[in-house]
């Protein structure tokens, strides 16, 4: 088994330096603080789908995950199918309805929707929470790189969250989706040889169902039932279409385009478990010692996925594995980065500190929010680090805590019209406050348990007073109105543009992928065997040929007038 030599570390070392890069190419999109955080909504629907996809997971899945598929993989592939079948409500309508509120951060249309209470309730409470989960993430990356490369885990978790904070700061949402779409590009092709080499070496698809005892692919186990799939897919639901993964839908210029951002992360969904959860099951063919590499993880089968991955890849394809690990985790902490620096910046300085400043001085504050935001969530991860809790049990509560009792008054305020204003704050707060108080006071609860509960209650608060008691006159003519504009389609001419969606982005983001894929061919060039050469050259082509498909791609891409775009628009908007 090959473990991490320097060239690795020089690997990973290359491609943290490349994200600042490209930080730094991206800050000329930057005019003022609606390209820094919503990118003018001239994103191409790709790159958000991309990015959207990439911000749902990280190291986790790796570790995790891949230990939950060594163990119970039927488990393992229904939870990753569940959070795809949640996508469809996304495709269906909640994707459109985004981008019809016109919002500038994922918190915004709250205070038109119902008040500046809500609004700031939100706002304010969000903050510490994304903080601790920033730094829950941050510190699962630090312990896994750290063990990988033997260094030091706080200096890593400083390091990686330095440089996370530095390239959002730099290029804001254009550096988080176009890094994501570059870690995307990295990480399948890596991912997809693994996956191949693995089926060469056990003999084919056949043997996972063969050389298995009974009831190997049983959903139903000691540790997971229907029940804890169901629950987790009612959470995804909610996950992936409120919060920072709710800003790639407003991002780009209309519903249609934001339809297929849901469509595109719902077919990776579909084929990403094959590509994480089928090495774990080849690691347990093939008898591997799991116990010599711990990675700091709590359970051998935990370092599935990355004792296979050493197994079977050369070096210099190790480097471009840890490198895209890395970049699962960076993808999901750089959204929160932006998402949560633009709620300080819109949500509560301009709201209520400074009315009246200028989308340029609303761009400094932000880049200064951003800072300091990556600068808590580095602390929060360094805090965390003294606990005796696991990174993984750290995560599942605070997504059966807070995920569900945040999420529901965000995503169903956006087409439920029967409750009054103080029914979100009152859902939003009953769930979070009833999950903190149990954990609290010591019950322990299931995480199926902890979701339908908090869940239910929030749910509850939400919809119950709706169907007893009538709006005042005033809050029914503000709804009215808010509910007026997300049956009203975009149009071209409310964003101002030259041109229908961006295509410098395709640029950079082409002759990035190029440049990384010319680097990792030239890792064939090392003093290996022929069949380990081959392999660091056909990622590295993999890599470069998808940049070159987005170059090629650049040429097809249609730059239109504001007025022929509205007129598209108008004709598209019919049809719906």
């Amino acid at each position: 088994m090959n473990l991490a030599s320097g060239v690795d570390l020089a690997v990973v070392g290359a491609y943290l330096l490349l994200m600042v890069l490209v930080g730094v190419a991206l800050s000329f999109f930057n005019r003022d603080e609606s390209d820094f955080f919503r990118s003018g909504n001239k994103m191409p629907w790709w790159l958000a789908g991309f990015s959207l996809f990439m911000s749902s997971f990280s190291v986790w899945t790796f570790t995790g995950a891949a230990g939950l598929a060594y163990r119970a993989p039927g488990a393992a592939f229904a939870m990753y199918f569940s959070t795809a079948a949640g996508m469809i409500f996304g495709i269906w309508f909640l994707a459109k309805l985004w981008r019809r509120t016109r919002a500038s951060t994922i918190l915004s249309y709250l205070t038109e929707r119902y008040n500046l209470a809500t609004n700031q309730t939100y706002s304010w409470t969000m903050l510490p929470l994304q903080l601790l989960q920033g730094g829950i993430q941050l510190l699962a990356l630090g312990t896994f790189i750290s063990v990988a490369l033997g260094t030091d885990l706080r200096l890593t978790v400083i390091v990686c969250g330095a440089i996370i904070a530095l390239y959002c700061l730099i290029g804001g949402l254009w550096a988080v989706v176009v890094t994501d779409t570059l870690q995307f590009m990295v990480l399948f092709p890596t991912a997809l040889v693994v996956m191949f080499l693995g089926i060469r070496e056990t003999g084919g698809l056949s043997a996972l169902v063969t050389d298995v005892p009974e009831g190997f692919w049983s959903v139903n186990t000691a540790e997971y039932d229907w029940w804890y799939i169901l629950a987790f897919g009612v959470m995804m639901v909610f996950a992936m279409n409120a919060g920072a993964m709710a800003q790639r839908y407003f991002s780009v210029k209309d519903e249609r385009e934001a339809k297929k951002v849901a469509l595109l992360a719902m077919v990776l969904f579909l084929l990403a478990p094959f590509l994480w959860f089928l090495p774990p099951l080849f690691a347990r063919l093939s008898g591997l010692d799991l116990a010599s590499i711990t990675l700091g993880l709590s359970a051998p089968e935990e370092a599935a996925y990355v004792a296979y991955c050493l197994h079977i890849l050369p070096h210099g394809a190790i480097g471009i594995l840890l490198a895209a690990m890395l970049s699962a985790t960076m993808s999901s902490l750089s959204s929160v980065f932006n998402a949560y620096s633009a709620v300080i910046t819109d949500d509560i300085i301009k709201q209520l500190f400074w009315k009246e400043a200028s989308g340029k001085k609303l761009l400094l504050i932000g880049r200064l929010a951003t800072l300091a935001f990556g600068a808590m969530v580095v602390g929060a991860a360094l805090m965390q680090a003294n606990g005796d809790v696991g990174v993984f049990q750290l995560m599942m509560t605070f997504s059966g805590v807070v995920v569900m009792p945040s999420g529901i008054p965000i995503v169903l305020g956006l087409f439920y019209h029967r409750t009054p204003p103080w029914a979100a704050i009152a859902s939003y707060l009953s769930g979070v406050l009833m999950g903190a108080g149990m954990l609290w006071f010591g019950v322990e609860l299931s995480f199926t348990t902890q979701v339908f509960v908090t869940g239910g209650v929030s749910m509850a608060v939400f919809i119950l007073p709706g169907l007893f008691i009538h709006p005042a006159p005033e809050y029914a003519r503000r709804l009215a109105v808010f509910y007026a504009k997300m049956k009203t389609p975009v149009t071209g001419f409310e964003i101002g543009d030259t041109k229908a969606t961006d295509t410098g982005s395709f640029r950079i983001t082409g002759w990035t992928a190029v440049i990384m894929g010319a680097g990792a061919a030239g890792l064939a060039l090392l003093d290996l065997g022929f069949e380990d050469k081959m392999i660091n050259l056909l990622i590295g082509v993999a890599i470069g040929s998808a940049g070159a498909v987005l170059l090629v791609a650049e040429r097809f891409a249609v730059r239109k007038s504001p007025a022929a775009w509205n007129l598209e628009a108008e004709d598209k908007s019919n049809d719906l």
